[in-house]
Formats: C-alpha cells, structure tokens, sequence
C-alpha cells in the first residue's frame, strides 16, 4: 500500500515512489502523487507510439505474424465501429480505433508491477469524455446545421419541444458525460483497489515468499478492462450517430 500526504491508501507502489523527489513539493501545479496518472499516460502513449512504428515499419503483401495481428485489429475496430455508424463510419473509425486502443492500454497498464491505471483516476476519464463530448456536438452542428441540430434536440412532434428539448439537453449536458466517465472510472479504480487489498492480505511462505492470492482478480481484470474499454467506445460511437442523424434515418 502506499500513502499520500501522510493518509493511508489503497493503492500499489509505483516506479514514481522509487524516484527520489520530496512528495510534498509541486511540480507543474501538481504534487509526485497527482502526477501519476499523467506520467503513465504518457507512457502509454510512447509505448503505443513505438510499438506502431516498429510493426509498420516493413509493411508486406504476405503479412507476418505481428502484420497479421495488426490487420485482425484494425479491421475489428472497422467493423465495431460500422456496427454503430454504418455508411457514415469512414471518418470516425480512426478516432473510436485510437479510443479504444489508448483506453484499453491504460486498463491493461494497471496489471503490470510499479505501474497504475491512469483509468483509475477522475481526471483521466473526464478528460476522455470531454473528447467524445465535443467530438459529438461538433459532428451534429457540421452535419446538420445548427438549426438542424436544435431540432434533432428538440425531438418529435414538435409540440412536445418545451418538454422534451430542456431534459435533452440535461441528457447531453450532464447525464451522459458523467455516465460515461464515472462508469469507466469505478470500474477500473474499483478493480485496482481490490487487487491491493488482496495482494495486502497475501500470505507468506517461509516468511518471504508471497502467496498470490489475488491472482483470480488480476484474470477478473484483464476480462474487466477489456470489457469497458469496448462499452466506452460503443457508447462514443453511439453518441455520435445519433448526434449526425443515424438513430433517427433508421426510425424513417
């Protein structure tokens, strides 16, 4: 477990408490703890960074193993995202790929020793929500207007607006963000936390090696993180359609 500003918490060591800096003094703003979560994103971010360029770097038409496995994934990640968008996927797949891939690096981040989730963190997640936030409202006043837009908002018949535009709004404005980032959030914070509450409670063989009790969560997990880095992007990707329209095409 490591500790904080002097309060206990339920919280793993990470390669960040090995690095000799006073815990208490600010670095942008931010003390050594606070800046966890933005060191391991960043290391996610290098680590998919590297990984993309050194098995793209000799593309061929008879794929190897790790091209092969590659092209599984994008053409997945195509398909999922066609699923929720249908004709108008092309230009969204890139943008719900890279989500899902960077969210589930991140989940997965958390199960490798002296490293966290950043996932597990508040911020992380209202920040990947404020994407997909602006992402979907921008993409429904491009491709509707923003009278067309007002009017999506405003629902059918028409007659039902001062009822219905004020609790859509509600819904876009505060329901779904904070749905989508505290589900993510819960999920993986609460999945963290019961594993260094396990591995807390391993016990000892001989009086030093422990016994990896937690070790049925850490499969949990990995199930776990998978499953939410897929349901964040699905609901992204359902957000957008039917901000653009989809939805209500498919009613007609």
């Amino acid at each position: 477990m490591s500790s904080a500003g002097g309060e206990s918490s339920t919280e793993l060591p990470s390669f960040m408490d090995l690095v000799p800096l006073d815990p208490h003094k600010l670095f942008f703003g931010l003390t050594k703890h606070e800046l966890v979560p933005i060191v391991m994103s960043v290391t996610v971010i290098v680590l998919l960074g590297l990984f993309s360029i050194i098995a793209t770097r000799r593309l061929q038409k008879v794929p190897g193993r790790l091209q092969s496995l590659l092209e599984i994934i994008v053409e997945g990640l195509e398909n999922f995202t066609k699923s929720q968008l249908e004709r108008a996927a092309g230009p969204f797949i890139p943008f719900i790929g890279t989500l899902f891939i960077y969210i589930f690096a991140m989940n997965m981040l958390g199960q490798i020793p002296l490293f966290h989730s950043p996932t597990s963190n508040f911020n992380t997640t209202i920040a990947l929500t404020l994407i997909v936030f602006f992402v979907t409202h921008y993409q429904g006043v491009k491709n509707n207007g923003v009278g067309g837009y007002l009017k999506h908002m405003a629902g059918k018949p028409i007659w039902l607006a001062p009822l219905v535009f004020p609790l859509h709004l509600m819904q876009e404005l505060l329901s779904r963000p904070l749905s989508l980032s505290m589900r993510l959030f819960g999920n993986i914070m609460g999945e963290d936390t019961i594993i260094a509450i396990f591995i807390g409670f391993s016990p000892l063989l001989l009086g030093f090696i422990p016994v990896p009790v937690h070790l049925p969560m850490v499969f949990l997990a990995l199930l776990g993180s998978t499953i939410q880095a897929m349901i964040f992007s699905l609901l992204a990707s359902f957000y957008i359609a039917g901000a653009i329209g989809i939805h209500d095409e498919e009613h007609h």
